[in-house]
């Protein structure tokens, strides 16, 4: 069995024609045919069914169970040559969504340049959720993120750094600005100005207003906490972050009295199938010392 086999089924699957595979591919259809009956005798099962009444395919049982793994091996293979790839030129990626990069990456970066090390390092600032998938597909080395509750992934290795509450933010024309603490239902007729997908936040501000049964009025989204922060300086809403943000002038940081309010939990987080060499072990040495600071 050889990779390439293993891509034009997963194709073949979505496309359902042998001719929009080869050409997606930009190979000869036969080529496909060759590639299925390969796979359909090492497996020693039939894995698609030609339906020559409706001119379509059909993924069998064992073709779906095959699919399942065939995507797993791809992923892996990628995440290997990129990890090998990485290897020859000592570097390292790591992902650093907007909020935690501020929070813990100057003084990382203190630690990284008095061990001559910085320079090797490549960041990618996306939020929490996206930081996560990217690392699963090899896309990163390792990760600072965010999680609303200690992360359970079975691929990934979680060391976790600290705890962190949620908070609301409004102007400090906003009739709650003076109240300092507040119950998350207090907000329960007020616009958010929240951050787009692939945020921790979302999720927990999410679990909060289901918990409370209340549909709240989202009138914008953002990546930028900047450019959310100054809609709420403006008193355009309300916005809801952990409590790690810098809150601007203009802006009042409002606690909420609310139990068992979800946490944001930070964490440093690798692949635990992936291998560090000396120079890798280094680098994530260096990173652990800064975050104990």
């Amino acid at each position: 069995m050889n990779t390439r086999d293993l891509e034009y089924f997963i194709s073949l699957t979505k496309l359902k024609v042998f001719s929009k595979v080869a050409e997606e591919f930009k190979v000869s259809q036969p080529t496909i045919t060759f590639a299925l009956q390969r796979l359909e005798k090492e497996m020693d099962a039939k894995l698609i069914i030609r339906h020559r009444t409706h001119s379509d395919l059909i993924v069998t049982d064992s073709g779906k169970q095959l699919l399942n793994h065939a995507q797993a091996i791809i992923r892996h293979f990628k995440v290997a040559k990129r990890d090998i790839a990485n290897l020859k030129v000592k570097k390292v990626s790591i992902g650093l969504p907007p909020i935690i990069e501020i929070r813990y990456f100057p003084t990382i970066a203190l630690y990284l340049k008095e061990r001559k090390l910085l320079n090797s390092i490549v960041t990618y600032e996306y939020g929490s959720e996206t930081t996560q998938v990217a690392l699963k597909n090899g896309e990163l080395d390792l990760a600072l993120m965010g999680s609303n509750d200690p992360l359970k992934d079975p691929d990934i290795e979680t060391e976790e750094i600290e705890r962190i509450p949620f908070c609301a933010y409004v102007s400090v024309n906003h009739p709650l600005a003076n109240k300092g603490k507040i119950h998350f239902t207090d907000l329960a007729k007020e616009d958010f100005i929240l951050f787009k997908k692939g945020f921790v936040q979302n999720e927990a501000f999410n679990q909060l207003a289901k918990r409370y049964d209340f549909h709240p009025n989202v009138i914008f989204r953002s990546n930028e906490t900047n450019n959310i922060m100054s809609l709420i300086s403006n008193n355009v809403g309300v916005g809801f972050f952990n409590s790690l943000v810098k809150v601007p002038d203009g802006v009042v940081k409002l606690e909420f009295l609310d139990e068992d309010m979800p946490m944001f939990v930070t964490n440093l987080v690798y692949l635990k199938s992936h291998y560090f060499n000396d120079f890798q072990k280094e680098v994530l040495g260096v990173i652990r010392d800064s975050l104990k600071r």
